[in-house]
């Protein structure tokens, strides 16, 4: 049985990947180029500092990859400032969670100070066991690390987390793990295959749907 649940942030809980997407455009679009859209799907996923590194092996800009990161770290936090769009099911989803007193945690390839602040600003930071951000494993998505630091913050073994991720990436991470995946395409990723995951869900409302048949809580 499932006894915790296992976040993944940007596209999952939040709306954040057009927000981003936007960001990278923006960059592009100073020196004459458009994103492609394959591009940006291997983008999806990674953590910052691998996504950068596909960004310019796809586009010879004048930058360093500090620089690119940079700009557009200060790209998508103007955007973040107006305000956080929060996917749909998310607070109904907490509220089950909350009642079954089931911990939960957030893995992400974003930042740990980023996921802080994201959790703050939506209420759910004092409720959040733990947290792991891409900055703080080895190994960044798909690779298990990430996932696997977040079971042992928790203190609960990989086989008995439920993971939710919208990548490719993520699910290969939560699946290698050794945890029950589950993938829930967004608008970005919805065309994307998930061969690793147990289960594709639309939304975060069908996550709550299921949690009497997977938890004992």
């Amino acid at each position: 049985m499932i006894s915790a649940i296992i976040f993944d942030m940007d596209g999952l809980m939040v709306d954040t990947e057009p927000l981003s997407r936007q960001a990278w455009d923006e960059i592009l679009a100073s020196f004459g180029y458009e994103m492609d859209n394959a591009v940006y799907g291997r983008m999806i996923g990674l953590r910052s500092d691998e996504s950068v590194r596909v960004f310019l092996d796809a586009y010879q800009l004048p930058l360093t990859p500090q620089e690119t990161r940079r700009k557009r770290d200060a790209l998508f936090n103007e955007k973040l400032a107006q305000g956080i769009p929060v996917m749909p099911g998310l607070h109904a989803l907490h509220a089950e969670i909350a009642r079954r007193g089931l911990p939960w945690a957030v893995a992400t390839s974003s930042p740990r100070r980023h996921a802080q602040e994201i959790l703050s600003r939506l209420n759910l930071l004092e409720n959040c066991r733990a947290i792991v951000g891409g900055d703080e494993a080895a190994r960044g998505k798909p690779a298990p690390d990430i996932y696997l630091l977040a079971a042992a913050r928790l203190g609960v073994p990989p086989r008995h987390c439920l993971a939710l991720e919208d990548s490719l990436p993520g699910c290969q991470a939560a699946a290698s793990a050794g945890m029950v995946t589950i993938a829930i395409p967004n608008g970005v990723t919805k065309t994307a295959v998930f061969p690793c995951a147990h289960h594709i869900f639309n939304s975060l409302h069908d996550v709550a749907a299921i949690l009497d048949t997977v938890t004992d809580a």
